[in-house]
């Protein structure tokens, strides 16, 4: 057994290591009371409106229902609301300078005249100090999605 222990425990602390190493990117899913073209339309406007987050919808493909819109330059309160990032010990007295989101919504026909609806929310904290800066990737806390899907009426699954 002991012959076998050593690769084991090498396989082991090289998965763990890498499962640690990137944050998974966890789509939020819904159900909308609405056809996808109707849903589609109801996200983009959504992203659009300066007043509910100074989006900008990147790319929009209304044959496939799907959307990549983008901000950065996120204040720290909504940023906090959204999402955490895991900083070495170097960076404990770094301050966020600038946080960005990618944001991937899919739409599908989920029957009727229902539509499921995908949220991913891609991360980035850009901090620094004295000149220094170091970007992370950071962990989605799910609320900037769940409010996009509340937006189209679509009960955030598992709420």
């Amino acid at each position: 057994m002991s012959k076998y222990a050593g690769f084991v425990l090498t396989a082991l602390l090289f998965c763990c290591s890498i499962a640690l190493a990137q944050p998974a990117l966890i789509p939020r899913l819904g159900r909308a009371p609405h056809d996808p073209a109707r849903t589609y339309a109801m996200v983009k406007e959504y992203l659009s409106d300066p007043l509910k987050g100074l989006f900008t919808v990147a790319q929009g493909d209304p044959a496939t229902h799907s959307l990549v819109a983008k901000r950065s330059g996120i204040d720290t309160q909504n940023w906090s609301e959204w999402a955490y990032c895991k900083l070495g010990p170097e960076q404990m007295l770094d301050t966020l300078e600038d946080g960005a989101v990618a944001l991937t919504i899919k739409i599908s026909p989920g029957g009727g005249d229902f539509s499921n609806i995908s949220v991913t929310a891609d991360f980035k904290g850009t901090y620094g100090l004295a000149g220094s800066q170091t970007t992370a990737q950071c962990v989605s806390k799910g609320v900037l999605e769940n409010r996009i899907l509340e937006a189209v009426g679509a009960a955030p699954q598992g709420a």
